[in-house]
C-alpha cells in the first residue's frame, strides 16, 4: 500500500486517482470513522495527498465481519475491508451475501479455482488474479442493487442498434 501513488488520474504513474466530488469524499470519510466505530482495525497509506482535489489515502480494514456496514456497502473510494475464511462455500457465502454485485476480484493459483468460483459469484465482472481492467468486448454492470444495466460488449451495443 506504501508504494501505491495518489494523484492525477491523467498520469500513467498514478495508482489512484481523485474522488469525482466533495459529496462523495465526505460519504467515503463518513465509511472510514464508520469502520473504526463497528471495531474493524483501519490502515492508512501514509503518502501525501495532493493540494487541489478530492483525494483519499488507500485504506485497508482489518478485523471486519459481514455484519459491518463497510462489508455490505459501496463506499466508492479506495477503501477495501478483508475478511478472513476457512472453506471456498464460505468466500462464496460472504461474497454473495450483500445487496450488492456491482464486481467482484478472484486470487489464485489453481485454474480450477478459479472458474469455480467464477461462475459462483453473483457479480457483474468476476476479475481473476487481476481487477479493474476491462475488455471492450465485454460487458459491464451489476447484479443485485448495483449498476443500471448492461454497458460495453454487444449487450451494450444492443440498446442502440434497430433491427
Amino acid at each position: 500500500m506504501e508504494s501505491l501513488i495518489v494523484g492525477d488520474p491523467l498520469d500513467k504513474n498514478t495508482d489512484i486517482g481523485a474522488i469525482n466530488s466533495k459529496e462523495q469524499l465526505e460519504k467515503v470519510k463518513f465509511y472510514l470513522s464508520l469502520g473504526q466505530k463497528e471495531g474493524a482495525e483501519m490502515y492508512q497509506s501514509s503518502c501525501a495527498l495532493p493540494s487541489k482535489g478530492y483525494f483519499c489515502k488507500p485504506t485497508l480494514f482489518l478485523h471486519t465481519s459481514q455484519s459491518h456496514r463497510i462489508v455490505q456497502e459501496e463506499i466508492f473510494g479506495p477503501v477495501l475491508a478483508i475478511q478472513t475464511f476457512r472453506t471456498i462455500e464460505e468466500v462464496i457465502e460472504k461474497a454473495n451475501n450483500t445487496p450488492y454485485g456491482l464486481s467482484a476480484g478472484v486470487w489464485t493459483d489453481k485454474g480450477s479455482k478459479i472458474f469455480n468460483l467464477t461462475t459462483k459469484l453473483r457479480a457483474g465482472v468476476v476479475w481473476a488474479n487481476t481487477y479493474n481492467k476491462f475488455d471492450p468486448a465485454s460487458p459491464f454492470g451489476g447484479y443485485k442493487e448495483s449498476g443500471f444495466g448492461r454497458e460495453g460488449g454487444i449487450h451494450g451495443l444492443m440498446g442502440y442498434v434497430k433491427l
